[in-house]
């Protein structure tokens, strides 16, 4: 069974993640042969990392209530206004070395290589995400296209299928065309109007599972393309 990438998007998703993996890490230390210093310095990570993102919030809450003591004292009536606001406190930990989730990354690609690493404990350290389980019926290509070395570039996920069937409309009086089926996430069309002219380049996608399209066929993107 596929599963998603087990790192939270957000900041807020990364702070929970990574206390959760550095809280974990010790227990399964000795038996993935990591050394109390790895350990001390994933949780100093997290430690720092968990004080740090509140703050993004928190001085954006500060600059609005600046921006309000700035309107009373310029236009606010002719009475005291009192201190200006007090700043969020900063982080009290010590700093760490920047890079957080380069090295937290690595250490899960070495901690998953490790003949003794099993499934308990990818779900304790929250190192394995969150089963795909798509609706083969109605799962729908989300395609985005964009240029790139002046030719239609279009990207997708996959989605837990297999493969994908790409329609072009080069903007030649043909309609749309199946040009290719792709295993991997991007299709360069090789095709450019004559030099000096520009058409509309249209792209759409149905995905394959076992060399049969499942699913509904994705809503059309379109982007201009210049020949040279």
């Amino acid at each position: 069974m596929e599963h998603k990438y087990y790192l939270p998007r957000t900041d807020t998703g990364k702070v929970i993640w990574l206390v959760t993996f550095a809280n974990a890490l010790g227990i399964y230390a000795t038996a993935l042969g990591l050394t109390p210093g790895q350990v001390a310095a994933v949780l100093a990570d997290a430690g720092y990392f968990a004080e740090v993102i509140p703050l993004l919030a928190a001085f954006k809450d500060y600059l609005k209530t600046i921006a309000t003591y700035k309107d009373q004292l310029c236009n606010g009536s002719p009475t005291p206004i009192g201190g200006f606001p007090t700043a969020p406190a900063t982080p009290i930990s010590t700093a760490v070395t920047a890079g957080i989730f380069a090295r937290t990354t690595e250490l899960v690609r070495h901690i998953k290589s490790n003949p003794a690493y099993n499934q308990t404990m990818g779900e304790a350290l929250g190192i394995i995400g969150e089963e795909i389980n798509p609706d083969f019926d109605t799962i729908q290509p989300q395609p985005k296209v964009a240029h790139k070395n002046g030719h239609a570039y279009v990207k997708w996920t996959h989605q837990g299928t297999e493969a994908a069937d790409v329609y072009a409309d080069n903007d030649d009086g043909g309609g749309f065309k199946l040009v290719a089926r792709i295993t991997t996430t991007h299709y360069l069309d090789p095709h450019l109007p004559a030099a000096g002219s520009s058409k509309i380049y249209k792209y759409k996608l149905r995905y394959v599972v076992n060399d049969e399209q499942v699913g509904e066929e994705s809503a059309p993107v379109s982007i201009t393309v210049t020949g040279v």
